[in-house]
């Protein structure tokens, strides 16, 4: 916003300047309010001309002198906001407001930087106070938009920047922002034409043919995504990320000497180019995008093929999607790159488990406990592949030893209780379930370990009371419970 001095405000500082040059033999004071407009006009100009600090110290003196001036704290709060202090930028946007609750743009500042802080939630509270208040302002429902987005809630977004284009349709930044919500949503079409329209008002955006580029390959238009992928760099030579994904056009239409010089440019531009990707399949795969994950990762693994990381990080991919041999087979190249890589083996011992390899599975989890002997959860792992096996006593040692690291693990105390039910410790099961009750009050199967401990010492009315707490917990177990009390009853009365 261009600072300007209120009109009022300015009308009663001149008005006192005319009554005080009128008064022959007064001298101007420095603590008048004249004296404040003097500030105040330097301040403005020192901040028109990027002089931010000492326009901080011009509005400063302007609100020792009116304390109440809401525009001074505002304007002061934007100086500030550019110099670096974010924080001190938000009180003073906030002193502005207690003053003068209407002023819009002080909401609209406070906003955007609540968002740089990574303040979503106020920032959505502020954009959407301002534009209460200024209902026109097209670029407050872009910035809401883009919140909107970052909380995820994609379609507010779309929303947003719709309404801030019907207000201004030259937004070519609203246009890109909307085409990469409408593509997270799937509207792969509607994105496009999106990319297209901001590209026709701003034709320098090399980000957005970049961008386009990448749509365009995804739905198998090579031709076209390398065109958008030059036409990127003719723009901007150093995007290393538009080198690299040309050259992959490149190798799919068959051009490989194209493709390996993409390749070698991306590289010389950008040595840690192999790290974004990485970093980018990180964020994917935790937020649940596990093809753009692996895709991510398989960029960067094919500039940088010894990222130990990488490797194991597309394996937690895979497995999440299902694809054991594929997670079980990066697992492995993580391991050959890093052989101290304890997570590697960790994460194989569970694909292997679960693709039916318990023996593969233990030795698994066996060796990621000598690198990792402090991993609770893996001695839990490992005490229930041990039990499986028929080795009840291995695993309440496994089980033993987790809880030594963590005592505070319900899930150990079941499975060591569940141990002692087979061996019929039952004194010791019964232990041990109330132990996992106590950390964990709410699980119907930790009640139902203990009722049958119960029935097992011969407390039938303890039992009912565990099985009673388990089907409310879990309704669908009231049958197999009462089944469970009936074979007990049978029992004792020989029947």
């Amino acid at each position: 916003m261009k600072p300007s001095v209120p009109i009022k405000r300015l009308m009663v500082l001149l008005a006192l300047a005319l009554l005080m040059s009128g008064s022959p033999g007064i001298a101007a004071d420095p603590a008048t309010p004249f004296d404040a407009l003097t500030y105040y006009d330097r301040a403005v100009k020192r901040a028109k001309a990027g002089d931010h600090k000492r326009a901080i110290e011009d509005f400063t003196q302007v609100l020792r002198m009116t304390p109440n001036d809401a525009e001074a704290y505002y304007h002061r709060g934007v100086s500030k906001g550019k110099s670096g202090d974010p924080h001190g930028a938000i009180d003073d946007f906030t002193r502005a407001l207690a003053i003068s609750p209407k002023l819009a743009e002080a909401y609209y500042d406070r906003a955007l930087t609540k968002r740089k802080l990574g303040d979503l939630q106020g920032a959505l509270a502020d954009f959407s106070q301002a534009l209460t208040m200024r209902p026109k302002l097209a670029e407050a429902y872009h910035d809401r938009g883009v919140v909107k987005e970052k909380l995820g809630d994609l379609k507010g977004g779309v929303e947003d920047f719709t309404r801030a284009l019907a207000l201004n349709p030259k937004l070519a930044h609203t246009y890109y922002k909307r085409g990469l919500a409408k593509q997270k949503l799937g509207d792969v079409a509607g994105a496009q034409e999106d990319l297209t329209q901001a590209l026709t008002i701003n034709p320098d955006l090399a980000e957005t043919f970049y961008t386009r580029g990448l749509y365009k390959r995804n739905l198998g238009d090579l031709h076209g995504a390398l065109e958008d992928f030059t036409q990127a760099l003719t723009i901007n030579p150093d995007l290393a990320e538009a080198y690299y994904d040309r050259g992959l056009a490149k190798r799919t239409l068959g051009d490989a000497t194209g493709a390996q010089d993409d390749a070698a440019r991306a590289l010389a531009i950008s040595p840690k180019l192999a790290s974004v990707y990485h970093a980018r399949g990180v964020n994917k795969r935790k937020s649940g995008d596990y093809p753009g994950a692996i895709e991510n990762f398989t960029q960067a693994l094919a500039m940088s093929p010894t990222m130990a990381e990488t490797y194991y990080e597309r394996g937690l991919a895979q497995k999440k999607l299902g694809d054991l041999p594929e997670a079980i087979q990066d697992f492995t190249k993580a391991i050959a790159t890093s052989p101290n890589l304890a997570d590697a083996y960790y994460e194989r011992g569970l694909a292997k488990w679960e693709s039916g390899d318990s023996r593969g599975a233990r030795e698994d989890l066996t060796q990621a406990l000598t690198l990792n002997p402090n991993d609770a959860v893996a001695y839990n792992n490992r005490g229930v592949l041990r039990w499986e096996s028929g080795d009840s006593l291995g695993a309440i040692e496994d089980y033993t030893q987790s809880l030594r690291i963590n005592p505070s693990h319900a899930l150990p105390h079941y499975n060591r209780g569940m141990n002692k039910l087979q061996l019929k410790d039952f004194r010791g099961a019964l232990d041990d379930f109330t132990q996992a009750l106590r950390l964990s009050p709410n699980d119907a199967d930790y009640y139902v370990g203990r009722g049958k401990a119960h029935l097992e010492l011969k407390n039938r009315d303890a039992a009912v009371a565990d099985f009673t707490q388990a089907a409310d917990l879990r309704p669908k177990l009231f049958d197999e419970l009462l089944e469970t009390l009936q074979e007990y009853d049978r029992t004792l009365t020989g029947k």
